[in-house]
């Protein structure tokens, strides 16, 4: 395995780079990715910034807003954070098995003494019944990364002001607030760990994970980052992770709404219906996907709006590529209101 610790503290930037390792180089050996970054939100690949948001609070805070490739929720990161991202070949690799892929983490926080962390749900880790982690995935042709979140000293009260979490997502899971679900592992880990900073904290990961005594021991697994790929890197932040219309889109106006929390999500429906056809279709939410929930949309605009007429579309697709976990029954039933 080898690894990057990237020095921006842009959350942009850093979603940059990721992107660009998976698209453009190509390792003999899974890569391991480490980032921190200044106050930000980041949303899933499908959802909806303004209903996710505060954006009034996010904008007096100077907080930053992006979207990442993979789905999954809304995120609240600062310098109290450590982000990490395994970058491998998919081939043999399951979509959407957190469990296995988050193992290597786990294992390393128990050494450092968060001896109860473990994966609850689909695809977060938890401590104490709260969450400190949230994980997602992305997948491009032979590739996919895993990405996630490690909770060290978030400021917990910035997280419940800016973020809108829906009632429903909330209800699920049996709290009151997204200040009472969740937590930092300072407290949970051994007392020498406790003072770190967040550096050092990083740092003391890459080092479980590497089972070495220090970082001089595995300095030639290192992958630093070149001029030309940072140009790239900025090039990527500029049409992509920086531009208003890949982070907010437009969200047309629809006469039909619909929501629902399904095992492997949430799934929000815009829909408008004339003369009996489906003319206008969007699908927000917090579920993953390995095919662009655009291109299933389209499949749809222009169908008539009946169950049967669904029901033959989704058949002659790959559907749990658009939905994990997510059954066609399910779908169809929420489409047609039942």
């Amino acid at each position: 395995m080898y690894y990057v610790l990237l020095e921006s503290r842009d959350i942009r930037e850093n979603l940059a780079a990721e992107q660009y390792l998976l698209n453009q180089l190509d390792f003999d050996e899974p890569l391991v990715l480490f980032y921190i970054q200044k106050p930000c939100v980041i949303i899933g690949r499908n959802q909806n910034a303004l209903a996710e948001i505060d954006m009034t609070y996010a904008q007096q805070k100077h907080i930053t807003i992006t979207r990442r490739q993979s789905g999954g929720g809304a995120v609240y990161d600062d310098l109290g954070n450590v982000s990490f991202s395994f970058v491998m070949e998919a081939a043999n690799k399951s979509f959407g098995d957190f469990k296995t892929l988050t193992q290597p983490i786990l294992t390393a926080l128990h050494r450092m003494g968060a001896t109860e962390a473990k994966m609850n749900g689909r695809n977060d880790l938890f401590i104490d019944d709260k969450k400190f982690s949230g994980n997602a995935m992305y997948k491009k042709g032979k590739k996919m990364y895993m990405h996630g979140t490690l909770m060290f000293d978030v400021d917990l009260v910035e997280m419940t002001n800016v973020l809108n979490v829906s009632k429903i997502k909330i209800e699920s899971k049996g709290t009151k607030s997204v200040r009472s679900h969740v937590t930092n592992l300072k407290p949970y880990l051994d007392s020498a760990y406790q003072t770190l900073t967040i550096e050092e904290f990083r740092n003391q990961l890459l080092l479980q994970l590497f089972e070495a005594a220090d970082l001089k021991e595995i300095e030639g697994k290192r992958y630093e980052l070149t001029e030309a790929d940072q140009k790239e890197i900025q090039r990527l932040v500029r049409d992509v992770y920086g531009n208003p219309q890949w982070i907010y889109g437009e969200a047309p106006k629809f006469t039909i709404h619909r929501e629902k929390k399904f095992a492997g999500g949430l799934v929000e429906i815009g829909l408008s219906i004339e003369k009996g056809k489906i003319t206008a279709l969007k699908i927000y939410g917090d579920y993953f996907n390995q095919k662009d929930t655009e291109e299933f949309e389209a499949l749809l605009i222009g169908l008539d709006y009946t169950q049967q007429s669904l029901e033959n579309a989704i058949a002659a697709i790959e559907f749990h590529e658009y939905f994990t976990n997510i059954s066609e029954e399910e779908f169809i039933r929420l489409m047609m209101d039942k």
